[in-house]
């Protein structure tokens, strides 16, 4: 398991690398450097106001998927959470979202598969709203996008019908928990009884997480909730744009545009998105609205810069807070 670990560690630090590689190749760092030097600081002040927002935003919806199991988590638990989540990712890839739900458990005692449960609905979603920015995108973009990425579209009709189906199925298997429940029982029951037992366990504290899709009440506020979070989101690159005088003549629609491929380098599992980020979004930008290269990666290299510190910043005393704010397990004093 460690040596499985290691080598997924060093194939992220390989790919890192390589995307980095092609980002910054041929780059004249000179003009690099005049672009970071000349950052507009009200600007970035903005930037890292929308950056905290949205971290409130996934909060809120986040508090929505578990609040059939777990009313009483708050935004402010959501949010700390997160930013351990966040900060953790900095330097393994997708260890945070392990890690949130562990502080969860630290503080409110909840169950570790049915928070991690509302996880997997959490990045299903993401993929949805990503699939949809895509086709707007497509739009805002006829034929420049598709030229300049060729690959993005199909892919992404892929990831939609991916998405749609697994949320089908967890829907149904929340729904129908009992009787799928009762044949995973059946079925395993011939093998192990013991495995069957441990298996259904997991599988009904798993289902407590998905409670929340199959009420349509709640439909409107996670909609809500994600088109304000992904226009968070539009708005942190719009603040970017306007940081340097190279880019600040870019409009929104633009910043939809670069926020969706930057958003495809963050699904890349490199430490801190490292690389697939900062080429995506200077690619982006270099070939479909004409910034000059060095422009371009000054202001992918700033983004990501400012949203990496905020989340290190908010992530360490995030932790010590949850920390401290633990409950004993049962049977400790």
């Amino acid at each position: 398991m460690i040596l499985k670990r290691a080598l997924q560690f060093l194939a992220s630090l390989g790919l890192m690398a390589l995307f980095l590689y092609w980002a910054f190749r041929g780059t004249d760092t000179e003009a690099l450097g005049r672009f970071l030097w000349q950052i507009s600081l009200p600007w970035v002040l903005a930037l890292l106001a929308f950056i905290c927002a949205t971290v409130l935003l996934r909060a809120w919806r986040w508090c929505l998927l578990m609040r059939p199991f777990a009313p009483a988590v708050t935004l402010w638990d959501a949010s700390l959470a997160l930013l351990i989540c966040y900060a953790a990712n900095i330097g393994i890839p997708r260890s945070g979202e392990a890690l949130r739900a562990l502080s969860l458990n630290w503080t409110r005692s909840l169950p570790l598969t049915s928070v991690l449960a509302t996880v997997v609905v959490e990045r299903i979603l993401d993929l949805v709203w990503l699939v949809f920015f895509v086709g707007i995108s497509l739009l805002l973009l006829r034929g420049r996008l598709e030229a300049a990425f060729p690959l993005l579209a199909p892919l992404s009709l892929l990831a939609l019908l991916g998405c749609i189906a697994l949320l089908g199925g967890l829907v149904l298997v929340s729904v129908y928990r009992q009787r799928a429940l009762a044949v995973v029982d059946q079925v395993l029951g011939r093998l192990s009884r013991r495995l069957a037992d441990k298996v259904c366990g997991l599988l009904e504290t798993f289902t407590h997480g998905v409670e929340a899709l199959h009420s349509p009440a709640v439909y409107a506020e996670i909609a809500l909730s994600s088109l304000l979070l992904n226009l968070g989101y539009a708005l942190i690159i719009y603040a970017a744009f306007a940081c340097f005088a190279e880019t600040a003549g870019l409009g929104l629609g633009a910043a939809v545009v670069i926020m969706t491929l930057s958003s495809i380098g963050v699904i890349i599992p490199t430490p801190a998105s490292a690389g697939p980020y900062h080429f995506f979004f200077s690619r982006g930008l270099h070939q479909l609205y004409g910034v000059p290269e060095p422009a371009a990666l000054a202001c992918a290299t700033a983004t990501h810069a400012l949203a990496t510190l905020f989340y290190l910043v908010g992530g360490g005393p995030a932790l010590w807070l949850q920390w401290q704010r633990r409950q004993p397990s049962p049977g400790q004093p």
